[in-house]
């Protein structure tokens, strides 16, 4: 650590710490030193120390246990999104992190959907959609359960590989995803998310709603995905 940097001590040393995390060397349920573990191995004050931690804490690096002590946690998705990236595929998104993306489909079918489902769809009362439902993973990991409508015209997805990215599936007939509104609120898990995602039921989950368009305005697609907190993190910049 360089005592005379321009970069504060504490950022320094939580800087390192994030990238003992990133480099494999603190794996996820770690236990950290202590704060007169770190002063002593470091030189700095056990002030200096705390500030670090503080700071990993709030960035969702680590975990504190009241009595035990401060461990690595769990690594999660973060996705940050801009005017530039506001409309980004999972698979995208999660390369992007430097994680492994996979997806293992649940189920596809034609429905006749609910009120809201058409008004998002811009679709007929009487026009059934595709219905695709997917379990999202990072790195083998359960994040997300993923509800997808598209309108009729979509169809040719049937003869897509649906565990893939169905963006890719649309670029290569011509739709680019280029517009989006994106609607996030808590939820709580059903049995059968609660089951698939790893969590107790009626956890406390996200629940984004997002409607993509392409270059022409045209809807592709509306979703529902039911997000593990615990496990993904967005960050939005305007």
């Amino acid at each position: 650590m360089v005592k005379n940097s321009i970069v504060p001590l504490y950022r320094q040393l939580s800087d390192e710490i994030k990238a003992q995390i990133d480099e494999g060397k603190l794996r996820s349920g770690d236990r950290l030193m202590t704060e007169a573990e770190f002063s002593q191995q470091h030189g700095v004050s056990r002030i200096t120390v705390r500030k670090a931690i503080e700071l990993l804490v709030d960035e969702g690096f680590v975990i504190r246990k009241q009595g035990i002590g401060t461990f690595v946690a769990e690594k999660k998705m973060h996705r940050v999104m801009d005017s530039d990236n506001w409309v980004r595929s999972f698979s995208e998104a999660s390369r992007l992190s430097g994680q492994e993306p996979s997806t293992e489909l649940v189920s596809v079918e034609w429905v006749m959907p609910e009120a809201s489902i058409l008004y998002h769809l811009h679709v007929g009362e009487d026009e059934k959609v595709l219905k695709i439902s997917r379990l999202r993973k990072i790195d083998g990991v359960p994040v997300m359960m993923e509800t997808n409508y598209y309108p009729q015209k979509m169809d040719f997805l049937l003869q897509a590989n649906l565990t893939g990215s169905t963006y890719e599936v649309f670029r290569e007939h011509g739709l680019i995803p280029s517009h989006g509104v994106k609607t996030v609120q808590i939820c709580y898990a059903t049995p059968e998310e609660a089951q698939r995602l790893e969590v107790k039921e009626n956890q406390a989950l996200l629940l984004q709603s997002e409607e993509v368009s392409d270059q022409n305005r045209e809807i592709l697609h509306y979703s529902k995905i039911v997000v593990n907190s615990q496990r993904y993190c967005l960050t939005i910049v305007t």
